[in-house]
């Protein structure tokens, strides 16, 4: 938690204009005072609506995203990604954010405290305070009592996502949840349902979970909520068996079941509300999927495959997402690149093969 002394720097230039306490939200205005956020239907993006100085902001339905104004074309293309995803998020959940909330983009570099190209520039320190809220390895995070989260633009294809784009879903299917059911959902319910919301079961998380189970234990879902704070490692293990246990609870109990737990949760405790919602205790249901994960992916591995079988599948699984952080890394750079001005010499020759976007 940040000290309050340092709130009042974020707060001030990237929360003014927009909620900052726990309280009902007022609605963002654009420059001439009128509405300028539409919480129902398929969102459009509103793009150079008022921002704090040194930023730029694109309005999504109650999604505010706001970038360093050089980072220009990145943020209208993830305002682009936005009016697609937001519209599924909130038909996923049965429910949408009450208010308007804010998610900001970190550059890949920050200048450091003190140097030359930040003196005089309080954007720059408030961004350095906001990333100081998270872990180092945090992709993103959100903070839904402030209606303010960040995505990390040198940790955006980070276990559990993998682009800007899944880490945005990630991010506001938490504001979501929070303004549907408050603190009555526990950790690793929400992080469960934000990786899973927007992408399905794929190698790198059998290899996480895998691992973590040959080398310990499965720590009951009690215990995960810790584990999100924890070390990177950690973190990816309770990632990856928070959305094991979702994907489980969704083929047992139906397609529906996450709306309805949500739903149920919003007027009682969270134990009652699964209950509710699935027919069964949670200990119930979280002893038949412990079974069931320490066989699949704890013995059937040892006992079905050779150690060389094993390694090779895991050395495949590693060579893979390495390329898609690459390939993912090298789209970023493009965009970032492109919001970048170019300086061409007088006497430069035209390349015909240049391709302008």
């Amino acid at each position: 938690m940040m000290r309050s002394g340092r709130w009042q720097v974020v707060l001030a230039l990237l929360v003014a204009a927009g909620p900052a306490g726990g309280g009902a939200a007022q609605p963002a205005t654009a420059r001439d005072g009128a509405p300028s956020i539409e919480i129902a239907g398929s969102p459009s993006p509103k793009h150079d609506v008022a921002a704090p100085p040194g930023m730029v902001r694109a309005e999504v339905g109650a999604c505010i995203l706001e970038a360093p104004a050089d980072l220009r074309v990145l943020l209208d293309r993830l305002a682009a990604q936005a009016a697609d995803l937001l519209p599924k998020l909130e038909t996923e959940l049965g429910a949408r954010a009450a208010a308007p909330y804010r998610i900001v983009v970190i550059p890949r570099d920050l200048p450091p405290p003190g140097s030359p190209v930040t003196a005089g520039s309080p954007t720059a320190s408030a961004l350095r305070d906001l990333d100081r809220l998270a872990p180092e390895w945090a992709a993103g995070f959100l903070l839904p009592w402030r209606r303010i989260g960040a995505i990390r633009l040198a940790e955006a294809d980070r276990y559990p996502h993998a682009d800007l784009g899944s880490v945005l879903a990630h991010e506001a299917t938490h504001m979501i949840l929070f303004d549907a059911a408050g603190d009555n959902l526990p950790r690793w319910f929400g992080e469960g349902v934000a990786t899973g919301i927007e992408r399905s079961w794929g190698m790198r998380d059998v290899l996480v979970f895998s691992s973590s189970l040959l080398t310990g234990r499965l720590p009951p879902l009690a215990e995960l909520d810790a584990a999100f704070d924890a070390s990177g490692d950690r973190a990816r293990s309770a990632y990856a068996a928070s959305f094991d246990f979702l994907l489980w609870s969704v083929k047992r109990y139906g397609k529906g079941v996450v709306r309805e737990i949500v739903r149920e949760a919003a007027s009682r405790p969270f134990p009652e509300a699964w209950q509710a919602a699935t027919g069964v205790t949670l200990e119930r249901s979280e002893g038949e999927w412990r079974r069931g994960s320490l066989l699949l992916y704890r013995w059937i591995p040892a006992l079905t495959g050779t150690t060389a079988l094993w390694s090779g599948i895991t050395l495949l699984a590693l060579y893979a997402a390495a390329h898609r952080r690459a390939r993912s890394r090298a789209i970023l750079e493009r965009w970032e690149a492109e919001d970048r001005p170019r300086v061409i010499p007088d006497d430069a020759e035209p390349d015909d093969d240049e391709v302008v976007h």
